[in-house]
């Protein structure tokens, strides 16, 4: 029996399979009954493994419909495209939910003129789901916009990006006001410079490696 029809409710896994998602990749294999019983994981495998589409069926899995005003879930990303990318991803798997998903990237529409940030408001008016930069984030967090203390996940993909991008002030600062939630770390490389990085909000994760 397929992971999918096992693990996954049942709207999730009727929308994975009305979009041809029949066989869950390795790395799904791997993850989703981890994930589903709550363990941190660190996530480890190049470009193209499905690590993005496990990030997105997880949460889904685990949020299913919206709830309150405050996100439930915040995923680090390292640009932009990345960020709208996966919202388009989950509004394709998360189509018979009523989840609510945000963007907080350096494209956000600023109204200065109205002194209005439209990113921000849209999070501060209730959300489920924020996707954003460090950068952008930790600048939305700082004008109070997002609200962290009812996380149940926290995300970052493509951790050894953001190393390369010189972003860990900003993660370090968002980690430091981060509840008590489940951490996933997807990236491509496991190194040492990104397990300094996770050391700070990871105790003796789960490490899942694949190369397909």
């Amino acid at each position: 029996m397929s992971i999918f029809k096992e693990k996954l409710h049942k709207s999730l896994f009727n929308t994975l399979t009305e979009m041809e998602f029949i066989e869950p990749k390795l790395i799904q294999q791997k993850t989703i009954t981890r994930i589903n019983g709550g363990s941190d994981i660190i996530a480890v495998g190049p470009d193209g493994v499905g690590k993005s589409t496990t990030i997105v069926i997880s949460v889904i899995q685990k949020l299913r419909e919206a709830f309150e005003d405050a996100p439930r879930a915040f995923i680090l990303v390292a640009d932009q495209a990345k960020a709208e990318a996966m919202a388009t991803q989950f509004k394709l798997l998360g189509k018979h939910t009523d989840l609510r998903i945000s963007l907080a990237h350096e494209g956000g529409k600023v109204d200065k003129q109205a002194g209005l940030d439209v990113q921000g408001e849209d999070i501060y008016g209730g959300t489920d789901v924020v996707i954003g930069t460090p950068k952008r984030s930790f600048d939305l967090y700082l004008k109070q916009h997002l609200n962290l203390n009812k996380l149940k996940f926290f995300i970052i993909d493509d951790a050894e990006q953001m190393i390369k991008l010189a972003y860990q002030g900003q993660i370090d600062r968002l980690i430091h006001s981060l509840p008590k939630c489940q951490h996933l770390v997807f990236t491509n490389d496991y190194n040492e410079k990104v397990e300094k990085l996770i050391s700070k909000f990871m105790v003796a994760p789960a490490i899942v490696e694949v190369q397909e």
